[in-house]
């Protein structure tokens, strides 16, 4: 077993998921926050009613994330298997396409949802004293509402790209104008309701403004090319399946909230709605939290099952399980002892929501264990190619927590849909413990997996030379000489005393029956420029044409925040179609 390095490796994957957590969570916080903005302010100027107007209109925002999910996850998705696999310009094809059916999608729905108004409030149990606010209110965010899908899908698609802090910088940027626009227009202007909305829809433009910063740049994995579709590429289906369990998630959300508004409106009127919209806002907030720590699992194992590399998918998941658990503990622990905390800035004075909402804000709080578990397993399902289980895994959910919240309310006076919750995420982490397989494997200790070998360490003259050594034992002659003449050759010459980052050499047995050998390495610097870094600029290429790296080919790129040096080794009795690298 001194042949396989594990830890090397974790700490490598550990260092790459902080930047796929914090930042994006930080963005996340940001860009997602509108409606909790919107809701403080507008309750602290206008009282119950208009906090109660947001949060009957909050089941169309969340339809709006199914759209996100389908597009900004499934593509972020496809995106990180390309760089995985080495296919640059399939990746920009891939984000063209998905850019024009959100932009279509969104227009679409936004339309719909303003010519119904006046049926879809009363559908979501929109009562007479806030049903013009309401209105008011929808309008104005469904009328710009593609840059809110703009933001939030430009979320997953940066952070699979590699530029998650451009993310970051576009959501704050965003929520600092929402909320100045709100201060400015509630308190010095008096504009009401209308001018949340209107800071709503400007902060998310700005937010995309500054995306594009990104996508205008021909050297990313995503830049807008002619959308045409070559052999080989991912039909829209395709792009679309790996957000499918998120979009589910959105869409079964929206129902609950429904359902939920419906509920706690038949018990407490104007009360209920209002217990409603601040435990709505306390779990989009907890949401966000999980999701900054769950969605990293969306590029980092989808990377690797693009490099065919079944332990890093499986280290991925332990390390962000345990880094994601643990940051948790700390929200939950302190809202479990103060819950006021969770209703404080909203300057409640009704007693009914003052006497319900402390427990209320515990139970919601103490389920989110429970999501966070079953998200992670979730999300991961769905980044490896297992969409179908994690869909289902969402049927199983909602299929328990509505028929349960409707059963509860005979017996829990306003608590039944906290109830419902916690019972139904329980039965989702059966189902997923129990009918999906191994899930938690992965989860305690290192698995082989399909490794050959493995060695880490600091990236200096010695190691190549352990590499090497260890690599003669596991490949041919041939493949060995291959990775002496294409990769540790060239890599011994280009090491200096002065800069030795964490790496880590692994040989794999891949799926195709091809074994690969793999260097990564923590590092801004690209070490070879010499070698080739397959072109994302497709201009002119034989549009019938298949896009595969050639075996034997040393290819050097980005991977999930470090570098990578990737060789495809040909079997012994195949013949190499490459000529050797300058």
């Amino acid at each position: 077993m001194s042949e396989l390095d594990f830890r090397s490796e974790n700490r490598l994957i550990r260092r790459s998921s902080y930047r796929y957590i914090f930042p994006p969570m930080f963005g996340m916080l940001f860009s997602q926050m509108a409606p909790v903005v919107d809701s403080i302010f507008v309750s602290g100027s206008m009282g119950e009613e208009a906090l109660s107007a947001i949060g009957i209109v909050s089941p169309l925002n969340y339809i709006f994330s199914i759209i996100c999910a389908l597009g900004g996850i499934g593509c972020g998705v496809i995106i990180s298997r390309c760089s995985g696999a080495g296919e640059k310009a399939k990746a920009s094809r891939v984000f063209t396409r998905t850019l024009i059916m959100l932009s279509a999608a969104s227009l679409l729905f936004s339309a719909a949802c303003i010519i119904f108004a006046d049926p879809l409030l009363r559908l979501l149990s929109a009562t007479p004293e806030n049903f013009d606010l309401a209105k008011e209110y929808m309008v104005i965010t469904m009328a710009g509402a593609i840059f809110m899908v703009m933001n939030f899908a430009g979320d997953y698609i940066l952070a699979s790209d590699n530029n998650e802090k451009l993310a970051m910088a576009g959501d704050i940027t965003g929520a600092v104008v929402n909320m100045a626009v709100d201060y400015v227009g509630i308190y010095v202007f008096h504009c009401g309701i209308r001018i949340a909305a209107l800071g709503t829809v400007l902060g998310s433009a700005v937010c995309v403004c500054i995306y594009l910063l990104h996508f205008r740049k021909k050297d990313r994995l995503c830049h807008i090319v002619r959308p045409g579709r070559r052999e080989g590429d991912p039909s829209l289906w395709a792009v679309l399946k790996p957000g499918t369990a998120e979009a589910i998630m959105y869409f079964f959300f929206a129902v609950q909230l429904a359902v939920q508004n419906f509920v706690l409106c038949g018990d407490g009127g104007t009360s209920g709605l209002g217990n409603s919209a601040i435990t709505e806002n306390l779990e989009l907030m907890f949401t966000i939290f999980i999701a900054g720590c769950t969605d990293a699992i969306y590029p980092m194992a989808s990377a690797y099952h693009g490099e065919q590399n079944r332990c890093g998918m499986l280290i991925s998941k332990r390390s962000l399980t345990k880094t994601g658990f643990v940051l948790l503990l700390i929200p939950v622990a302190l809202l479990c002892t103060f819950p006021q905390l969770a209703f404080l800035p909203y300057k409640i004075e009704d007693p009914v929501m003052l006497k319900t909402l402390p427990f209320a804000v515990r139970l919601v709080t103490f389920c989110q264990l429970f999501i966070f578990i079953d998200t992670m397993m979730i999300d991961y399902l769905s980044a490896v190619g297992r969409e179908g289980k994690a869909n289902l895994a969402f049927v199983v959910q909602f299929a328990v927590q509505i028929p349960m919240t409707l059963l509860l309310n005979r017996w829990s006076d306003m608590n039944s849909p906290w109830y419902a919750a916690l019972i139904a995420h329980v039965a989702v982490l059966v189902y997923l413990t129990v009918f999906c397989g191994d899930l938690p494997r992965g989860m305690h200790r290192f698995h082989r997996e399909n490794l050959l070998l493995m060695k880490g360490g600091r990236l200096t003259a010695s190691l190549v030379d352990e590499f090497e050594n260890a690599a003669a034992r596991v490949v041919s002659e041939k493949q060995y000489d291959t990775i002496r003449r294409k990769m540790t050759g060239p890599l011994r010459d280009a090491l200096s005393d002065d800069f030795s980052p964490d790496s880590c050499f692994k040989i794999l047995e891949r799926d195709d029956g091809h074994p690969a050998a793999i260097l990564h390495y923590q590092s801004g610097k690209d070490l070879l420029e010499a070698l080739p870094e397959l072109s994302g600029d497709d201009e002119g290429a034989d549009e019938n044409s298949r896009e595969e790296v050639p075996p034997d080919t040393c290819l050097r790129s980005e991977f999930i925040g470090m570098r990578r040096l990737m060789i495809v080794l040909s079997n012994p009795d195949e013949k190499s179609t490459v000529k050797e690298t300058v």
